[in-house]
């Protein structure tokens, strides 16, 4: 087969899978747990805290579900200036680009769950004209670019973090843009016009800035920009050097005031305890190997996979563990110094300041895949060039060619079976699927009693996502806990609890996640309290007079 059938075969494939992957984007949007997070979300964009939330309905009256949603939908009360207050009191480890589009957005095509998790989708469209080039500027080679293209459209991992209302798809499109920006700027060109290669650099630091706008972690990012401008210059290359610092430097200026608010507010940063705990070196790399696999197959498995699904699970790992391996090795032993450091430098600065720590102290966030955004985009880009290159450098082994053909429909058929799989599911890995499970059970028994009501004063992170799956017959009296910074209030400090007064004229009654304090002051109302479910890890409660 020649050159140019094998290219053509190719972009046929890239095509249809490019597609498949725009289709699943978009496939309901609606249908998983709208999760805390995205709750966050729709907070923030909406202009609200957490602190107003709690001190207009805390126990002053029976509310409904809508009534909660309120202070998640845009209104004419609030302006662009609430949602930067909110971010910068509340959520100030939180750059507050995403959110601005997302306001915008909201106030175009409304507060739904499907419309605030539309925006994240097409954000993520623009990954595919990116990674072409990237790919390009690296390789330049459209085989490769094209295959980059149908492995990121058909990825798992982006197709899911593309459906939620959070940052991710963004903070990717800014990893690419600025990576190409940066090579660009950089390609050696003795008659390139002066005038484009300001403009060039320029570009490099608008994407920078938009990129340092949209995550804390794009730090990483720009730390890998940096080392690798510094080895492959090497102060030979004068021009480059000081041109990438001026530009980083102007990126950085401009990022200055968020960053300044993050830093005098960063004791108002919520503990993300649960990605902290004690965790064995053996487990961590076992988690290590899963967040990997999921770039290529996921079928929503999480870490309570039972031995049948590991039985899956283990060997599809160490396939996809072994094929990674191979293309970075492949890469560095076919490619120049100038391609195969900055795909490396993108997988090791991220990895590295996330892995560190938790080997040295515990933890596992460097195990959490929507920290590692920057090694999926390396990792994607070493398998894109390795599976492009054996189809083209082996025209005449027809055993080798037809092998590495059988991989790549392989590796798109995983990702088409895992996107399938997921289009239909109401809950993933990476919105808790256990504890969602939970809320959607919680949910099922109280949407079937009579004119129930939910009694409960649990951190309000658990009673936002649950507003969204209770019929508008179920009603609420609530004194949540803060989630966020907001504790930090003065005025709810000094706020003592208060007891409910439980009305007699509603029907069956139900007590949610409720502190120790509640339950006694409950009880001592001459209330019965018993479990709503035999799962008593539901934390759902029936309250009956004795």
């Amino acid at each position: 087969m020649s050159f140019k059938l094998v290219q053509k075969w190719l972009i046929f494939l890239a095509v249809i899978v490019l597609v498949i992957g725009i289709l699943f984007r978009f496939a309901n949007l609606d249908r998983k747990f709208y999760w805390i997070d995205e709750t966050y979300t729709s907070l923030r964009v909406s202009g609200y805290t957490e602190a107003e939330i709690i001190k207009q309905i805390s126990y002053q009256k029976i509310t409904s579900p809508s009534d909660l949603q309120k202070y998640q939908q845009i209104n004419s009360e609030k302006t662009l200036s609430d949602t930067l207050n909110s971010l910068a009191i509340e959520d100030p480890q939180h750059p507050p680009l995403y959110y601005v589009l997302a306001r915008y957005w909201a106030q175009w095509f409304g507060s739904s769950v499907a419309a605030m998790r539309s925006l994240a989708a097409v954000i993520s469209l623009l990954v595919f004209p990116a990674i072409y080039w990237l790919a390009w500027e690296l390789f330049e080679s459209s085989a490769v670019a094209w295959m980059a293209m149908a492995l990121f459209a058909i990825s798992p991992y982006h197709i899911l973090f593309a459906q939620e209302a959070r940052q991710y798809s963004l903070w990717t499109v800014t990893t690419i843009l600025s990576s190409a920006a940066l090579l660009r700027a950089m390609r050696p060109d003795e008659n390139q016009n002066p005038l484009a290669l300001v403009l060039s650099w320029a570009l490099y630091a608008v994407t920078a800035t938009l990129g340092f706008y949209t995550h804390l972690l794009f730090v990483c990012v720009a730390a890998a920009h940096a080392i690798y401008v510094a080895i492959i210059a090497n102060w030979r290359d004068v021009k480059t050097f000081i041109a990438y610092y001026i530009a980083a430097f102007i990126a950085l200026i401009a990022f200055m005031p968020s960053l300044v608010n993050t830093v005098e507010n960063f004791n108002q940063v919520r503990s993300t305890t649960v990605w902290s705990e004690q965790t064995n070196l053996l487990r961590l790399v076992s988690r290590w190997v899963g967040s990997l696999s999921i770039a290529f197959f996921d079928i929503g498995i999480d870490g309570t996979a039972n031995a049948t699904q590991l039985a899956l699970l283990i060997p599809v790992g160490i396939t996809i563990l072994a094929l990674v391996g191979y293309a970075l090795y492949f890469l560095c032993r076919h490619t120049p110094k100038r391609v195969w450091l900055l795909i490396l430098l993108l997988i090791a600065t991220t990895g590295l300041f996330l892995a560190v720590p938790d080997i040295m102290k515990g933890g596992r966030r460097s195990a959490n895949p929507r920290y590692l955004v920057p090694c999926y985009v390396g990792i994607q880009l070493a398998v894109a060039y390795l599976l492009s290159a054996k189809i083209s450098n082996n025209l005449d082994n027809f055993k080798q060619q037809k092998l590495w053909k059988i991989v790549i429909v392989a590796l798109f058929l995983a990702g088409i079976i895992s996107g399938g799989v997921s289009s239909q599911a109401d809950s993933w890995w990476n919105k808790g699927s256990g504890w969602l499970r939970a809320q959607l059970e919680v949910a099922g028994t109280v949407n079937q009693a009579t004119n129930p009501l939910i009694i409960s004063d649990t951190n309000i992170a658990y009673i936002m996502p649950l507003s969204y799956h209770l019929e508008p017959k179920v009603k609420l009296l609530i004194e949540p806990r803060c989630y966020t910074a907001c504790y930090k209030n003065r005025e709810l400090a000094q706020k003592k609890p208060q007891s409910p007064q439980i009305p007699g004229d509603l029907g069956e009654l139900f007590l949610y996640r409720p502190s120790s304090t509640l339950r006694s002051a409950i009880q001592q109302q001459n209330y019965q309290i018993e479990p709503a479910d035999a799962n008593v890890e539901l934390n759902l409660w029936k309250i009956t007079k004795k």
